[in-house]
């Protein structure tokens, strides 16, 4: 009897052993990306003289890496400001500036590694809040309002990183962040991301 449950100690304690030689665990990472978003739609409307849809973004996030191809992670991005300014009927000439903060939460699937490179593709879901300020010049003088919008919207892309050392690594991300802004009030909008940058392992 005792030689049956140390034969069945040995067994699972191998297949133990196996399965975990057979994962590759990171306890964890984080880094920081910066880039350039370029905003969909934000330029189209009546009378528009001059506009800029681009800005620059910056992200902080952190997760955990299993298995060597599968990541959950969380990210805070913030997203400097566009703007747009022409003629508005019933108000003259006018100016709004835009700016972001995104809260997120992605899973990576991606190839196994192949060397020190690493290709994955993302999806999730995020948190937005839009900060928007707009001047007006009419008839009766300037006018300034400010407001701010919130909502959860999808986010997706594709990635890529390079090992440089055992702790180190530098990653590229395309990011593509999906029907922000309010439907109804401001209008929705698609923003593309290009961002690189530094990532710690630990």
């Amino acid at each position: 009897m005792k030689t049956r449950t140390l034969f069945a100690a040995i067994a699972v304690s191998s297949i133990w052993v196996s399965n975990a030689q057979a994962v590759e665990f990171y306890p964890g990472y984080f880094g920081l990306s910066v880039g350039q978003a370029e905003v969909d739609d934000f330029c189209s409307g009546a009378e528009i003289s001059s506009c800029d849809d681009s800005a620059v973004t910056a992200r902080l996030y952190g997760g955990s890496e299993y298995i060597g191809f599968a990541n959950f992670e969380f990210g805070y991005r913030y997203l400097d400001e566009v703007s747009a300014s022409g003629t508005v009927e019933g108000l003259g000439f006018a100016s709004a500036e835009v700016e972001g903060h995104f809260f997120d939460a992605t899973l990576q699937l991606g190839m196994p590694r192949a060397g020190r490179f690493k290709v994955f593709a993302k999806a999730g879901a995020m948190f937005w809040q839009l900060n928007y300020e707009a001047t007006a010049q009419t008839s009766g003088g300037n006018l300034r309002f400010s407001d701010d919008d919130t909502g959860v919207a999808l986010r997706t892309g594709l990635g890529a990183s390079f090992n440089v050392s055992e702790n180190f690594r530098v990653r590229a991300d395309w990011d593509f962040l999906m029907d922000v802004g309010d439907e109804d009030e401001t209008g929705e909008s698609d923003i593309n991301v290009f961002s690189i940058g530094p990532e710690f392992l630990f």
